[in-house]
């Protein structure tokens, strides 16, 4: 989730900070939340400046500069333990996040321990970083949620090592807890291990996903919009070219799904409002019970609207969010009691079902016709390349994280197998592009580019009866999250993508952008069963982009 740019909330918070004036709220709580909605009440725990004497150091020391007041190392290394921190309320979750300055080479760490009654205490456990500051429009560091059941009392211990005689500066730490307690009211159903779905549909395969909505998971939308109703984060469409694992480091032994839908709240809570994005990150969720959650909001309001939107940009992987989905395995992959190990149970079939539904209707291919996995070179929201990101990926693959774990990761080859066999229920030939021009993948605007395709051999049965293409063409400006338009979408507000059809003998189409931006064909076949008679689209289709200067 990365994509955001600062928002004009968080600028004047910071010119607050600046001009010594804390503008960080201390309590959030929702009131009046309307049925369906899970209770969240949220809290901001915040050591800052003359505060952090009151906590305990070793070779770490508090110095005041031009740029404020901050803890830093005296020696090679050294830790700091902070006074306790206590909520005005019982919390489930805490979320650590921090300003500091980290020079190359230099560590600063973090570790977290809570408690019920501010004498017996947890574990000290490692607060894993999740997020960067220019991930997110609040700025911060932001380790992973921690549950904490009941706890009243929080305590942190940073631990700073130099490089070169440089330490790390650390200006702030705040302890968001946040209360999210499971709601059976808002997961009624026939087991303690299934949750409330409604069925989704894509229109051209009529392939179906049973997903648990942002209603029944109990999504609070107000969390969506600012104090004058306008949206935080509008939805903007790209057509998805990858599928992106994550998993949520969060804990593995919630015991029932309310539990799991309660964690799937806090996570919300500490993305839409605690990390500023107005939203949830990841395109879908799917707990330990195979589960299915809806994650980004989509198309259209209340009644009537768009559940799990294809193509909705989610922020799930920094700067690759736009022409990406990103699907989150609730829990740690990297402990021992993580529920999915191999590639069986629940939670497996459940990611193979989201996979097969997302690669489906994106028309994205996870294997090559010779059995390798399929790659493509991405080109991200900041005009960067990253060269033959796999079609179907982990998060560690395109940024420096751990994400999804060295388990998950283990699994990927077996996940795009089998996507790739269960897309049978169509015919899996694809198209391949057979010549460009111009060459490579980057131009100028006004200059024609041509494409010409061929599509491989129809499996038995199966007859070509022609091709559907479209040339897909936006702008993002830099620190922008909207993106404008340019060709192969409809004129309406949340837009489709746009496809047109032609003969089987048309192999070959001509483009001139007369803007800059990023350029995608799409082209996919169009298939008669010679049996029935009936067509269907191809499983997989050609694509191609080009940046355009």
């Amino acid at each position: 989730m990365t994509d955001n740019p600062t928002r004009r909330e968080f600028l004047v918070r910071s010119a607050l900070l600046a001009a010594g004036v804390s503008a960080l709220p201390l309590l959030r709580p929702t009131h009046s939340l309307a049925q369906g909605q899970g209770p969240i009440l949220a809290e901001d725990l915040v050591d800052i400046g003359e505060k952090f004497r009151r906590g305990s150091a070793k070779r770490v020391t508090l110095e005041s500069s031009t740029n404020g007041t901050a803890l830093r190392a005296t020696g090679d290394k050294g830790t700091f333990t902070s006074r306790v921190l206590q909520s005005s309320a019982p919390f489930t979750h805490v979320g650590l996040h921090w300003s500091a300055a980290v020079p190359s080479g230099a560590k600063l760490g973090f570790e977290i321990r809570t408690s019920a009654d501010g004498s017996t205490w947890s574990s000290w456990s490692s607060a894993q970083l999740r997020r960067l500051p220019e991930e997110t429009p609040a700025g911060d560091y932001f380790a992973s949620l921690v549950y904490a059941d009941g706890a009243r009392f929080v305590q942190y211990r940073a631990t700073f090592e130099t490089a070169g005689g440089t330490s790390p500066s650390l200006k702030r730490v705040t302890a968001t807890v946040i209360d999210s307690p499971a709601t059976t009211t808002l997961t009624s159903t026939a087991t303690s291990e299934q949750l409330s779905t409604v069925e989704v549909t894509d229109a051209d395969s009529e392939r179906t996903l049973d997903v648990t909505s942002r209603e029944q998971w109990g999504a609070n939308e107000k969390y969506r919009f600012n104090k004058r109703g306008r949206e935080l984060w509008p939805e903007m469409f790209v057509p998805a070219k990858k599928l992106v694992v994550h998993h949520t480091a969060t804990r593995n032994d919630y015991a029932t799904a309310a539990d799991a839908a309660a964690e799937v709240r806090a996570i919300y809570y500490y993305h839409a409002v605690t990390q500023r994005y107005g939203d949830i990150g990841y395109t879908a969720l799917i707990d330990k019970f195979g589960n299915v959650y809806e994650g980004r909001h989509g198309r259209g309001e209340k009644t009537g609207r768009e559940i799990l939107s294809a193509g909705v940009v989610a922020g799930h992987d920094y700067a690759h969010n736009y022409g990406s989905a990103g699907v989150a395995l609730l829990g740690d992959a990297t402990q021992i009691d993580w529920p999915m190990p191999t590639n069986t149970g629940p939670m497996w079939d459940a990611l193979v079902g989201f996979g097969v539904f997302e690669a489906g209707r994106h028309y994205l291919r996870p294997l090559n016709p010779n059995g390798t996995g399929a790659t493509s070179d991405f080109l991200r929201s900041d005009n960067v390349w990253t060269d033959n990101m796999r079609n179907v990926s982990g998060h560690r693959e395109t940024n420096n994280t751990a994400c999804p774990g060295e388990t998950v990761m283990a699994l990927l080859d077996e996940l795009q197998n089998e996507i790739h066999g269960d897309l049978s229920d169509t015919s899996r030939t694809g198209v391949a592009l057979t010549n460009k021009a111009p060459g490579g993948r980057e131009t100028t605007v006004n200059t024609l580019i041509t494409y010409e395709w061929a599509a491989e051999q129809p499996e038995p049965g199966w007859t070509l009866a022609g091709y559907e293409y479209c040339f897909e063409g936006w702008y993002k400006p830099s620190r922008n999250i909207n993106i404008t338009y340019l060709s192969g979408y409809t004129t309406e507000k949340q837009p489709r993508p746009v496809y047109t059809r032609v003969d089987p003998n048309t192999t070959s189409k001509t483009y001139t952008p007369t803007k800059a931006g990023q350029y995608t064909l799409h082209v996919r076949a169009v298939l008669k069963n010679d049996s029935t008679g009936a067509e269907r689209r191809s499983a997989y289709e050609a694509r191609h982009t080009f940046l355009v200067k």
